[in-house]
């Protein structure tokens, strides 16, 4: 089982591709601090790759020439309620 503790949601709007939920990603740390010196976070198929500093504001790092993330329309801590 993967330990939450110091990951984060990543939520992304729908809208863009016509739908009416928006989509949610799970990233965990990776240890990697990020061009910014900030911690980078990584989801479970390493497709998503962010950078996340203290004020909760991500920026997207892209793993592969060809892609071109979009940008979180928010970032929250997980917890573990």
């Amino acid at each position: 089982m993967t330990n939450h503790e110091g990951s984060f949601e990543l939520v992304f709007s729908s809208e863009d591709a016509g739908g009416g939920t928006d989509d949610v990603v799970i990233v965990h740390p990776t240890g990697a601090i990020g061009p910014s010196g900030n911690p980078v976070y990584r989801d479970d198929t390493g497709i998503i790759q962010v950078e996340i500093n203290d004020r909760l504001e991500a920026r997207m790092l892209p793993t592969s020439s060809h892609q071109h993330p979009r940008r979180p329309i928010a970032c929250r801590p997980l917890t573990n309620g």
